[in-house]
């Protein structure tokens, strides 16, 4: 495919294989945390090296469950600051943000005229969130996987990043765009998972997943102070009361993050598991090790910070570059469903 740029007026680059595409979208929801980061991030950068890869800041989906305007374009210049800090290249991934291609919600629309209801609400996000805030049940939320699918299937993405217990989502779009090539004819490619490695990383709390909204979180581009602070709110063994008491590393918070900064976890957790280390010696390396990983990545969100209109150049860049594509996905759409032609 060759197509114009919609800014430069130069022929766009043609689009590799579906099979290798990879597409995921990222809530704006301010700057990042540990979870985020080994959920997510650190997958989003090692597939930037292996094929064409996609990655876009969803601030319609924030939409949902955020209703403050200023609070949804900072957040959504934070998300985008901080993975270019950690290592988001523009020259080998194309990083954007949702509503400055607005084919998505177009074709989120269209794709719902196949979705019965009953598809919809039983996913479990829907179930949880109706549960947890009642008095936000909004329409939007009821199809927040219709524009997932369409966020994925406008770039015919053949892979898409997720952790397992997202699966049932991804399943959900594969079913959508099955049941549109049925009624409209084979056009869209269902996406597989690339699950990511990582398990669910709980907060300081040591008992629920860390989340900004529970507020046990460690803030990974935060003052060294803050995050030494976080870390050292750190609920580890809670059976281990004296010091000189063996501790069990498999059930410390501390201990498992340790499996993810430097190669020598087992011999931390021995020291754990032998007396030979407390807890609160655990958690001052546990410190030393999250502030030096995210050093330089520290350093040039500090060097965005100074430079904010490159962050949004960057966003306004990649929705161009996919301008071609999601144009010429709209207009095979629009033929296949009997609209006005493109």
């Amino acid at each position: 495919m060759t197509a114009t740029d919609e800014q430069s007026g130069q022929a766009a680059a043609p689009v590799r294989a579906v099979s290798e595409r990879v597409f995921s979208g990222v809530q704006p929801s301010g700057l990042p945390h540990l979870g985020n980061y080994l959920g997510a991030f650190r997958n989003y950068i090692a597939l930037q090296e292996r094929g064409d890869a996609i990655y876009c800041i969803v601030d319609y989906h924030a939409l949902t469950s955020t209703h403050d305007p200023e609070a949804i374009r900072r957040n959504s210049h934070e998300m985008a600051l901080t993975l270019l800090a950690l290592g988001l290249d523009p020259e080998r991934a194309v990083l954007f943000r949702q509503s400055d291609r607005p084919e998505h919600a177009e074709l989120a629309y269209l794709l719902s005229t196949v979705v019965p209801v009953a598809w919809v609400e039983r996913t479990p996000s829907f179930k949880e969130k109706k549960r947890n805030r009642p008095d936000d049940v909004n329409h939007a939320l009821l199809t927040y996987p219709v524009l997932q699918t369409a966020d994925i299937a406008i770039y015919h993405a053949g892979r898409v990043p997720v952790g397992r217990d997202q699966q049932a989502h991804l399943e959900l779009a594969r079913e959508i765009l099955r049941a549109w090539n049925r009624r409209y004819g084979e056009f869209f490619v269902e996406p597989e998972a690339v699950f990511t490695d990582s398990p669910v990383i709980l907060g300081t709390d040591g008992v629920q997943a860390m989340s900004k909204s529970v507020g046990n979180v460690i803030e990974i581009l935060a003052e060294e102070a803050t995050i030494r602070k976080q870390v050292m709110s750190m609920v580890t063994d809670t059976q281990r009361i004296l010091r000189t008491q063996p501790g069990r590393p498999e059930v410390c918070n501390v201990c498992q993050l340790h499996r993810f900064f430097g190669n020598d976890y087992e011999y931390v957790w021995d020291g754990e598991r032998t007396a030979r280390t407390g807890c609160v010696d655990t958690k001052k390396l546990l410190a030393d090790r999250i502030i030096s990983h995210f050093a330089e990545a520290r350093e040039r969100a500090s060097e965005l910070e100074s430079k904010p209109d490159y962050v949004e150049d960057v966003l306004r860049a990649g929705a161009a570059k996919l301008a071609p594509l999601a144009a010429e996905t709209m207009r095979e759409v629009h033929d296949r469903m009997g609209l006005a032609r493109r």
